[in-house]
């Protein structure tokens, strides 16, 4: 065996007992600076390729579903996608609106240069009234705090633009259907204000979200009838675009359909839209090497070999967003074929266990989420495995990820 250098420790090292594979055991080193075929950045560090081919498409499979302006959610850093990235995106595509779940995403997508219309959907304070107008951010409102962004836009001489969110039935945020008509006429009456918009959110319960949109389509007549101008009425999301078209009114607020994922089981097996993800999670081997039987891998001793094995080492971990309660059950994609992750996910790494014949070397491109030669594994998969929703899966990933375009 050919002498260990410190690079090659580097690299092995953290996993107990394992030896390293050399040349001459059938693994060729593979430059640090070796290109990979997607031209992502060099390096062993994860990253995250966007498909913006694939979101355009979504975008138009939306369109042609609603038929209605679209108000793009890219709450929770793009659905983990990317705030800026896909909010510039979305505004060289002529999108109508986006909407934010914090002001503080509103004010760094403005700081970033993005000047389409933003909804921020979540809760403001007074103090945030000023950057607010000034910014030109349209706020959601249900209580007296929107006296103070009244007082805020007479003293800058301007109007503030507001959407006032109702509760029917969902329970959490908005102002309760019941008692809104009297917020209605006060919210009209203020002189800084201007209503843009009266949103709702459902509660994607197929048969209770009818009752919903019942009650908010009444609450808007009654104040229609008064002479109130309410705007854009907005209620359906991506379940709501799919699962009840009479929701669509006058603008609709897709949000995970855009990423290129369905809203539910139901909706996935319909296909409808026909929908191509966006996202892809990547990674290189940072290391192959084998175990002897009895060799232990991670903290505790989650894996031990039971007989002479080969790894790879992924520097992926819960960290980066991957769920821990996923091994065991997934796989990622290395050279075209798939390989079961083993032991214990820890805060920067996982590990792939390797055919005794297997050719991954290091250097390699690893696929968490997405495609490589004919395999594929989407965010749904790992939700399958992990046991929780899409959602939580891509809005999990670390902001700090990479996000290259391709």
């Amino acid at each position: 065996m050919r002498k260990i250098t410190r690079r090659d420790f580097l690299l092995a090292s953290g996993l107990g007992s394992a030896y390293v594979l050399t040349e001459k055991e059938g693994v060729k080193k593979t430059p640090t600076d070796s290109p990979t075929k997607s031209g992502a950045a060099l390096g062993y560090d994860p990253w995250i390729e966007l498909s913006l081919d694939n979101m355009r498409w979504n975008l138009r499979q939306v369109k042609k579903l609603a038929t209605v302006p679209i108000m793009a959610v890219i709450k929770a850093n793009g659905y983990g996608h990317g705030l800026v990235e896909i909010g510039r995106f979305l505004e060289k595509q002529g999108i109508d609106y986006v909407m934010v779940g914090k002001i503080q995403e509103a004010l760094l997508l403005r700081e970033k240069g993005i000047s389409c219309p933003i909804l921020n959907f979540g809760r403001f304070g007074s103090k945030d009234s000023r950057e607010i107008i000034i910014r030109n951010i349209s706020q959601s409102v249900f209580d007296e705090e929107v006296k103070s962004l009244n007082q805020t836009a007479l003293k800058l001489g301007k109007k503030a633009k507001v959407h006032i969110h109702v509760d029917t039935g969902m329970g959490r945020m908005g102002l309760s259907y019941r008692t809104a008509l009297p917020y209605l006429r006060t919210v009209s009456s203020l002189k800084g204000i201007s209503i843009e918009g009266i949103s709702t959110t459902f509660t994607e319960d197929d048969d209770f979200d009818k009752e919903q949109l019942s009650r908010f389509l009444s609450l808007c007549k009654k104040a229609e009838k008064e002479g109130i101008s309410l705007g854009l009425k907005h209620a359906a999301s991506s379940d709501g675009i799919l699962d009840l078209p009479s929701a669509n009114l006058d603008m609709v607020r897709p949000g995970i359909s855009i990423y290129g994922y369905y809203p539910s089981e139901k909706t996935q097996k319909e296909n409808r839209l026909a929908l191509r993800p966006v996202l892809q999670l990547k990674a290189r081997v940072v290391a192959v090497k084998g175990l002897w039987p009895g060799d232990s891998l991670s903290y505790h001793r989650k894996y031990t070999a039971q007989k002479k094995e080969k790894i790879a080492i992924i520097p992926v971990g819960y960290s980066d967003g991957y769920p821990t309660n996923a091994v065991g059950r997934a796989h990622v994609l290395i050279r075209g074929k798939r390989y079961p992750l083993i032991a214990a996910i820890t805060a920067n790494h996982s590990a792939a266990l390797l055919g005794g014949d297997s050719k991954v070397s290091v250097g390699d491109e690893i696929v968490l989420l997405g495609n490589q030669g004919k395999e594929k594994i989407t965010a749904e998969d790992i939700a399958g495995w992990a046991e929780v929703s899409a959602y939580k899966i891509l809005i999990g990933l670390n902001p700090l990820l990479p996000r290259t375009i391709v």
